[in-house]
């Protein structure tokens, strides 16, 4: 079981047979309006982008999973 600590709170743990869990918190931190803090909110909202990417993967993956065993995946 490996466990990659990222910034900000997000950690990625690969368990045994290839499962990842995935944890995060949302920062509660107040961005300031300066060019600095306009890039840590782009920033913020990329990470957040990504995460619905892999998870809108993971969805399509377990969906065709379903649709090849004539089944329903809801």
């Amino acid at each position: 079981m490996a466990k990659i600590k990222l910034e900000h709170g997000l950690e990625l743990e690969r368990e045994e047979g290839g499962e990842y869990v995935l944890r995060f918190r949302a920062p509660q931190v107040k961005i300031s309006p300066d060019p600095t803090g306009g890039h840590l909110k782009e920033a913020k909202k990329e990470v957040l982008l990504a995460l619905r990417s892999i998870l809108d993967k993971a969805i399509k993956v377990e969906e065709e999973k379903g649709e090849e065993k004539g089944g329903r995946t809801e």
